[in-house]
């Protein structure tokens, strides 16, 4: 996983779609990754009182970790161009009663907003962008100067298993050819440095970091 963070389109096509299965199952992986996202979040800058504008905030784990991090005199919107997706944002949302953070069904860099943002955040985002560079430039307009851009993408050339567990392999293979059809870039996560250039930011500070788990010798 990489993170990539800078100081200051094309449309997402989330090819998995927004089925209430998918949207189990982004909750499941949100559990997983949301550790790591918080850190890059964290290290990033983004803090109490700030305004944080959530790319392709999906069921809204992301925009949940920034809400948490602003506090509540700070302010996060999630956008999102699924409105299944937002609809399932806003429910949890009244349901833990989070004022500080609202949701809005729309194409990113066709918004406009009442002022600029403080930081603009996303986590498996440019990846599915037919332009990563287009997309992320006209992102960084709705950023004040000096303002932060943050995205955590993945890499999938780094899943593997040792010694080799040929399913998990297998299955693994499955998923990155799958997205390659779909035309996703299934290495963004090393990517965000030339993708951040190629939009005209300053080249950003990384981070990379990988989950590593195991199981007993005996399988128990």
């Amino acid at each position: 996983m990489s993170n990539g963070t800078a100081d200051t389109g094309a449309k997402p096509a989330y090819i998995l779609g927004h089925s209430e299965r998918e949207i189990e199952r982004l909750k499941a992986q949100a559990a997983y990754v949301d550790p790591t996202t918080r850190r890059f979040l964290r290290e990033a800058g983004i803090g109490p009182g700030m305004r944080v504008l959530d790319i392709g905030s999906g069921a809204d784990d992301v925009a949940f970790l920034a809400a948490d991090l602003v506090g509540a005199g700070g302010e996060v919107i999630g956008v999102d161009l699924a409105p299944a997706a937002i609809g399932v944002a806003r429910s949890r949302a009244a349901a833990q009663s989070l004022a500080n953070v609202t949701f809005l069904q729309g194409e990113p860099a066709a918004m406009s907003f009442d002022r600029p943002f403080d930081a603009v955040i996303g986590r498996y985002v440019l990846q599915f962008q037919k332009d990563p560079a287009a997309a992320l430039r006209a992102i960084a307009a709705h950023v004040r100067p000096k303002g932060l851009i943050v995205f955590h993408e993945i890499d999938w050339a780094g899943l593997a298993s040792f010694p080799p567990v040929p399913t998990f392999d297998q299955v693994c293979q499955w998923g990155s050819a799958t997205m390659r059809r779909h035309g996703t870039e299934t290495q963004m996560g090393t990517k965000l440095h030339a993708t951040f250039v190629g939009a005209g930011l300053p080249a950003p500070t990384m981070r990379l970091e990988a989950p590593v788990g195991g199981i007993p010798a005996n399988g128990i």
